[in-house]
């Protein structure tokens, strides 16, 4: 069994999450929404469509399909074509074709719902139904791991004591001197891509999810691991998440490609956007609040007003038609430096350091197209050997760390451009960075489950260890 395989082992499909307590009226989101994603989606979804019908979202759950047929009928559940097609006891009618009835519980449920008037409880019927469901309960992760997990996301707490790391439905914090584990936080997303600690140091947030099926954004206590609330759920995982620095905001993005902002206070979502063509791989906030600036595997990277989702402006320096660093890269992080600088890596053989406030106004109109294209532009470039992508990006005390596919993490000096020093190689890819500058400590993270924790100031190793809490070789 190769290595992937034993990672998807370690994985418990997790359930929907359920009331403790029955609802005198069915609710849509959580009683009834949860069976049709699950089981009437994957053919009537957004791309598929049989019977010209669609369930994707709400608004075209209530449109008429190749029938014609109402699909609610508010408080009548018996001339409801949904209804209807889901208790069927005729093979050829009833949904889904081929396939078992859905449960009992689950026809029960519409029934109720449209008998009760059919009633949407959500904020907006245009988004997808996978958006809108309930958060999941997670299953506990492994006693012991039998095998290494990836390691897809780590971050310091604010005195740089402790090093959070993602696993398999949880999160292992260890003690970044010595490598010991100091506890685990339990029942989080499948795997784990984004951590961010509080400035506090008393909340993680999380991001990750299941690639392909589901996502969730969640605020977590650093001490218990008890879920403070989980911001919202995502048609597909999470892999990016921050917080702003007045710690009043959060936005993250998901492969579904949309970036999310929401209120740390009440978890209320104040904006959403669905600008990328490809997954949103990265976040950040500059360092006055002011932009959102979000990373893509389409090979842009977006900037956004952080108060409403607004777009600002494009960069647009990992596809470019002219030398020197030519070439179509994908996007895989993003970060801003404390003077505002913006950073972006992914493919390609350097990191782009630029302002987006020069980006806008050098971006221009169509008419001027072929007049800039002749200019250098404002960007510049923190060159590396051309190579594999950069997965990672973490940057403090006026320095650059990165990391990816050839398993070196390379220190730069932002100001200067120039390479500070490279790290000792990991055996695999690492998919994550972090970096305390007060304690002068950078960690990496690998595909491996590798955790290696450096001083920046000299290179000379620290600790390392596997993040899989029981394993040995």
């Amino acid at each position: 069994m190769n290595r992937f395989r034993l990672f998807l082992a370690l994985i418990v499909v997790p359930t929907l999450a359920s009331s403790p307590c029955p609802a005198a009226e069915p609710v849509f989101t959580a009683d009834v929404a949860p069976a049709l994603v699950a089981r009437c989606a994957s053919c009537h979804g957004g791309a598929k469509a049989r019977g010209d019908y669609k369930l994707d979202t709400f608004e075209n759950l209530l449109q008429s399909g190749a029938s014609g047929a109402k699909v609610i009928v508010p408080g009548k559940p018996d001339e409801s074509e949904l209804y209807r097609r889901l208790a069927s006891t005729d093979p050829n009618e009833r949904m889904p074709p081929g396939d078992d009835a859905l449960a009992p519980d689950d026809i029960a449920a519409v029934k109720k719902w449209i008998a009760a008037g059919g009633k949407f409880d959500g904020v907006n019927r245009a988004v997808s139904l996978k958006s809108i469901l309930p958060a999941r309960k997670h299953p506990t992760a492994p006693e012991k791991y039998p095998a290494p997990a990836p390691v897809f996301a780590l971050a310091f707490s604010p005195d740089g004591k402790e090093l959070a790391t993602g696993g398999v439905h949880e999160i292992s914090v260890w003690d970044s001197a010595s490598g010991s584990l100091l506890r685990r936080l339990p029942r989080l997303p499948a795997r784990i891509h984004a951590i961010a600690y509080s400035a506090d140091g008393k909340y993680l947030l999380v991001g990750g999810g299941t690639p392909g099926e589901y996502g969730e954004v969640a605020l977590v206590e650093t001490k218990t691991g008890e879920c403070i609330r989980v911001f919202g759920t995502f048609d597909d995982i999470v892999l990016a998440a921050a917080f702003s620095a007045d710690g009043k905001t959060v936005a993250t993005g998901s492969a579904d490609r949309t970036v999310r902002g929401y209120r740390l206070a009440d978890g209320a979502e104040s904006w959403r956007v669905s600008l990328h063509s490809d997954w949103v791989t990265g976040v950040a906030f500059s360092p006055d609040g002011k932009w959102v600036a979000t990373a893509s595997k389409d090979r842009t990277v977006k900037v956004l007003e952080a108060s409403t989702g607004k777009l600002f402006t494009t960069f647009n320096g990992h596809r470019r038609q002219y030398a020197p660093h030519e070439g179509q890269f994908e996007v895989y992080a993003v970060g801003f430096d404390s003077t505002g600088t913006a950073l972006s890596v992914g493919g390609g053989a350097a990191i782009r350091a630029w302002n987006p406030i020069k980006t806008q106004e050098e971006n221009g109109s169509a008419a001027d197209m072929e007049e800039r294209f002749k200019k250098a532009g404002h960007t510049r470039y923190l060159e590396y050997p051309m190579g594999k992508p950069v997965f990672a990006l973490a940057l403090g005390g006026g320095q650059a760390y990165s990391s990816g596919g050839d398993g070196i993490l390379r220190q730069h000096d932002i100001a200067t451009g120039k390479l500070v020093r490279e790290y000792a190689k990991h055996t695999d890819w690492v998919y994550a960075v972090a970096v305390h500058p007060s304690t002068g400590r950078v960690a990496t993270g690998g595909f491996d489950g590798g955790v290696r924790i450096w001083d920046s100031q000299t290179g000379n190793p620290i600790v390392a260890f596997t993040a899989a809490p029981g394993w040995s070789k």
